[in-house]
């Protein structure tokens, strides 16, 4: 064989290894919207890559794109809207929003696996080669990766946590990693510890107690032969989350937890016209003022939309609002109102000068990404953490919603506005998150392929899932150190007496002699 065979077999090779392609199923049941866009962004990145994916979610889906098809969870997304109506209603303390979200988590599994589109795809007998899931909340989802015998890579939307941590055997002290529902630092003092420990403490039992005992009831409702869910649900080996390093604290990973944060940002969109025309004109510069995907600002009291509206009226910059009604009465004329903004493109414009934002995880990655300073209006679940955090970093200001008042948001906005630090650092955390050896869209492709090729990657677990919870503890260590000592103390107790007892005897003895 000559050196141009050699040489063309090689590149052939090369060619047909990166050329393979998988048939991916993944799973979002969850009923958050950004949640759903996410997941139609990750998917988009493998179908490009080659992949045949299979997307399951609550939501419709117009995206039409060779490689991808989507799988909409109609029942599922009928009940969803009765039970998530209007998130400016709720008013709960972390305590309540764990054993709740945990309990909806269960009620939404069940209807899930109900959900006539779900069982037309379980009955169609196609055949997957990974399965991706996001846990949170759906824990029975990874029965999947049993029902088709394949792999599964776990997907969150947020940094580790109570959520992912216990399903990858990440260790998470609460003496320094805060808790998702508390806005604390690494450094606590001694009652935020105390704080922290308590509700780490009540998320575990929770978990473990009521959360995995319900999802394999239905789990097994539905599949009388499935195993334990405890038999399946360490079989994850790499953990993928929508969170960088700019955004958050060190804190441990196991070496399958990757990094994907900003992989749904796509550089170099054009604005639409409208709103191209309106930046573009606006010389003392552009506020975007936007809740997200799931919060909606029309549902908010009038009264604090018209306290919104004063402060806004006051301003010199031109306020760009995403509102879901077709008009606002009475706001002023520096304000614009649209149903739908295309927030990446109007956070990468040369004029944008402030986000007002709720504080939710890709909106933080988006600001930071595009290097803009940000006012946090944080409503619930974790949006006042990631707000903590990004004030801590020195980009943003921060009022929790049920803390608003107009003099506190009016100060907030002109303190961002008028002092150049908090640009400066969002600048310097966006250099940060760019500085990678690969994009995070590249990565994801990587870690399919890696997962998919070695056959699950079970080398990059961690020996924690395979003890128990008090082997992990050092429970049973601890106990047997304690009995031990406790013997050797009554032994030398023993000796001691005996030897004291014969002395005695034996003085007795001479004396009597």
């Amino acid at each position: 064989m000559s050196i141009s065979d050699v040489l063309f077999l090689t590149i052939l090779s090369i060619f047909l290894a990166q050329s393979e392609c998988h048939n991916i199923l993944a799973v979002c049941n969850i009923p958050s919207k950004s949640l759903h866009l996410a997941a139609v962004s990750m998917v988009e990145i493998l179908a490009e890559k080659g992949h045949n994916v299979t997307l399951v979610t609550a939501y419709e889906c117009n995206e039409k794109q060779k490689n991808f098809t989507h799988v909409f969870l109609k029942d599922t997304a009928e009940v969803n809207e009765k039970r998530f109506a209007n998130y400016f209603d709720f008013d709960l303390n972390p305590y309540q929003i764990l054993y709740i979200f945990e309990q909806l988590g269960i009620e939404n599994s069940r209807t899930t696996f109900e959900d006539r589109a779900f069982k037309k795809l379980l009955n169609s007998q196609q055949k997957f080669d990974l399965l991706i899931v996001d846990t949170l909340y759906s824990a029975s989802l990874l029965y999947l990766s049993e029902y088709y015998n394949i792999p599964v890579i776990l997907y969150t939307s947020l940094d580790s946590g109570y959520a992912t941590n216990p399903y990858v055997g990440n260790p998470a002290p609460p003496s320094y990693v805060p808790h998702v529902m508390k806005y604390y630092s690494s450094e606590m003092s001694f009652f935020q510890r105390l704080d922290n420990a308590l509700i780490s403490l009540v998320g575990e039992l929770l978990l473990n107690l009521y959360a995995l005992p319900g999802h394999d009831e239905v789990v097994k409702s539905f599949f009388p032969e499935a195993p334990d869910i405890n038999e399946y649900s360490h079989k994850a080996s790499v953990l993928l989350m929508n969170s960088d390093v700019a955004i958050t604290e060190a804190t441990p990973k196991t070496p399958g937890m990757v990094y994907i944060g900003g992989f749904h940002i796509k550089e170099n969109k054009p604005l639409p016209e409208d709103i191209k025309h309106i930046m573009d004109n606006a010389k003392d510069g552009v506020i975007l003022f936007s809740l997200g995907s799931n919060i909606k600002s029309s549902q908010m009291p009038r009264s604090r939309v018209q306290e919104i509206l004063q402060v806004f009226s006051k301003l010199k910059q031109v306020v760009i609002w995403k509102w879901e009604e077709e008009d606002l009465p009475g706001k002023p004329t520096n304000v614009v109102v649209k149903k739908w903004l295309p927030q990446n493109e109007i956070l990468a414009h040369k004029n944008i000068k402030l986000f007002i934002t709720h504080g939710g995880q890709h909106s933080i990655l988006e600001t930071v990404f595009y290097g803009v300073p940000c006012v946090s209006l944080s409503v619930f679940m974790d949006q006042a953490s990631n707000s903590f955090r990004a004030v801590n970093l020195g980009f943003a200001e921060w009022i929790r919603y049920e803390e608003f008042t107009p003099e506190k948001f009016e100060n907030a906005i002109r303190k961002t506005l008028t002092d150049p630090r908090y640009t400066e650092m969002a600048k310097k955390r966006s250099k940060i998150m760019r500085d990678k050896p690969i994009t995070p869209r590249e990565t994801i492709a990587f870690w399919v392929d890696y997962v998919v090729n070695h056959k699950g990657a079970n080398h990059l677990k961690v020996a924690a899932l395979k003890l128990s919870w008090y082997q992990y503890l050092l429970l049973d260590v601890v106990a047997f150190i304690v009995i031990f000592l406790f013997l050797l103390v009554c032994f030398i107790r023993s000796v001691i007496k005996y030897m004291l007892s014969s002395f005695c005897k034996k003085k007795l003895k001479e004396k009597n002699h």
